[in-house]
């Protein structure tokens, strides 16, 4: 998370004791490299080290910038330059564990953010405690950083921060997306906590676009949208706001606003291949996926190697259904990108890229396998259930959507979907588990009951208890005369199951001819409608008056 211009004063006072001739331009980085606009802030970077090469600082926030900027191996290198030629500061050490971090490598990040703690902290090292501080709160970002990130840690590191420096801005705004990170359906103390880094730096846009992006993620797009105003009021060259705000318009379906917002965020970024990647994915994002395609193709003729556009370029095949690129596409992507890096669209895209080959079973595996990652929505898994079914492998289709039951985003049709697939897969018990957890959420809905009655006929394959009776009189209950003509198959096979039970285990033949009786009336057409009619000119039945069998 990007730094600001108060806690870059400081810092320059800190490490460096006095304001050399070059000072003000580190501010004026940091601020660039927060408005996403890398190059331009790298460019200011790299003269400063030119004139200065051993300049710890400004190999820092070169570093920032690159890492910022998804450049990991050149963020590494800066912050090996700033531990080579100041070995004491602090900040380069936390840059080092923050590169090791996000590739998954966490016992020597854990030592290199140690080693700057203490650095920070040793009294013989004399460094204020706003430099502690923020040694900290670099340590409580990199926790944060990544795709497996470790709350708790972050939250102790920036707690610690704030203890030694309450002034800070940034330590608000880090510590509200540790909240919101931590619990993504609560962003109450969050916004509280980007309050109170706008009341501590009233000239900053950060803190409200912050505010902008939680009440996007929560659909909340006009209250997104006047956040994204109060920033751009306050700081007009703050890029992020523009493009924050270009995705709310989109969230509304406002798409001329929306673009008119991103021609701003470019225009702002002018020349920035960053900014152009991030154009591709924003048409990705509305669903422009030739525009995408071609502004990809573009951009990669003149040379442009981002592995970030081969990612899009394939998600953008696989929504044109482009069966034929799509897979090279994303192979060529993977054999680049490290694993550490991968997220979970990846995998689901190459699992339907996959699924556009015809091969139903990889791609439902493959999406599974994005379902299991840190940090990935629990929907993926009812994605991979559906592949699952379309190939037939309904165990599999099972594990999916037991898995998605047993996460944190649960919804009623979920147990729907794994009481159908259990009673395909033959696992009757986990089918009327589903059920009954269905009923319990839709008690007046006959779909339930009517899984239940089938779960238990599978439960009672001999018709020892005759135990699916009660379920299938329920689902008739419950179904409404435009039901049964809608889904007249649903209720004959209640009907039927009643027929023969009354026939079989109770002798009560006239009860028997009477639901044998409704089966023909549905007249659903299906083997169970010529398996009645014959029941009913059976010698048994032919001749037996049928007694009323309505249900209460």
């Amino acid at each position: 998370m990007k730094q600001n211009n108060f806690r870059n004063a400081l810092m320059i006072t800190a490490l460096a004791g006095v304001l050399n001739a070059n000072a003000q331009s580190i501010p004026e980085a940091i601020a660039l490299t927060e408005s996403e606009r890398f190059e331009r802030a790298g460019s200011i970077l790299r003269g400063l080290l030119q004139a200065n090469a051993t300049d710890g600082e400004a190999w820092f926030y070169l570093g920032e910038n690159y890492f910022e900027n998804d450049r990991e191996d050149s963020a590494a290198y800066c912050y090996n330059k700033g531990v080579e030629v100041n070995p004491r500061q602090p900040l380069n050490h936390v840059g080092q564990g923050k590169v090791l971090w996000v590739k998954g490598q966490r016992d020597a990040a854990i030592a290199k953010f140690t080693e700057a703690i203490t650095m920070a902290t040793d009294k013989a090292n004399k460094f204020p405690k706003k430099v502690q501080a923020q040694t900290q709160r670099e340590v409580a970002e990199a926790y944060a950083s990544g795709t497996s990130q470790d709350w708790a840690k972050a939250m102790a590191a920036v707690d610690a921060s704030i203890a030694l420096d309450a002034t800070d801005p940034e330590a608000y705004i880090l510590k509200g997306d540790i909240m919101w990170g931590q619990n993504p359906t609560d962003a109450s103390q969050p916004i509280g906590l980007y309050k109170k880094a706008s009341d501590l730096r009233t000239t900053s846009a950060k803190p409200m676009s912050r505010r902008g992006l939680v009440y996007h993620r929560a659909k909340n797009y006009d209250a997104a949208i006047a956040e994204y105003d109060k920033a751009i009021a306050i700081e007009p060259g703050f890029a992020p706001a523009y493009r924050g705000r270009a995705e709310s318009h989109f969230g509304k379906r406002d798409f001329q606003k929306a673009k008119a917002d991103y021609d701003e965020y470019l225009k702002l970024n002018s020349g920035s291949q960053s900014a152009m990647v991030r154009y591709a994915q924003f048409l990705y994002l509305v669903q422009d996926y030739q525009q995408s395609l071609d502004l990809i193709s573009k951009l990669q003729t003149t040379g442009v190697d981002n592995n970030t556009l081969m990612r899009i370029k394939g998600y953008n095949q696989v929504e044109l259904k482009d069966s034929v690129n799509a897979m090279t596409t994303l192979d060529a992507y993977f054999a680049k990108q490290p694993q550490e890096k991968v997220i979970p669209s990846d995998l689901q895209y190459y699992g339907r890229a996959v699924a556009l080959t015809g091969n139903d079973s990889l791609a439902g595996e493959k999406i599974m396998a994005a379902a299991a990652m840190p940090n990935a929505d629990p929907e993926l898994y009812m994605e991979a259930g559906s592949y699952f079914q379309k190939a037939k492998m309904f165990s599999r289709a099972v594990a999916a959507y037991q898995a998605k039951t047993n996460s944190a985003k649960v919804a009623v049709n979920d147990w729907y979907y794994l009481g159908g697939a259990a009673i395909k897969a033959g696992e009757f018990a986990v089918a009327d588990m589903a059920w009954t957890k269905y009923i319990e959420k839709q008690p007046n809905i006959y779909q339930g009951y009517l899984g239940r009655a089938r779960a238990n006929v599978g439960l009672d394959p001999d018709k020892q208890t005759w135990q699916a009776k009660p379920f299938f009189e329920d689902a008739l209950r419950r179904m409404k005369p435009e039901e049964v003509t809608k889904s007249p198959r649903d209720a004959e096979e209640a009907m039927f199951y009643l027929g023969f039970y009354n026939f079989y285990s109770t002798k009560d033949l006239p009860a028997a001819k009477c639901w044998f009786e409704k089966v023909k009336t549905v007249n659903a057409g299906t083997n169970n409608t010529k398996v009645a009619n014959d029941m009913l000119l059976s010698k048994e039945l032919k001749d037996v008056t049928p007694a009323a069998c309505e249900l209460l």
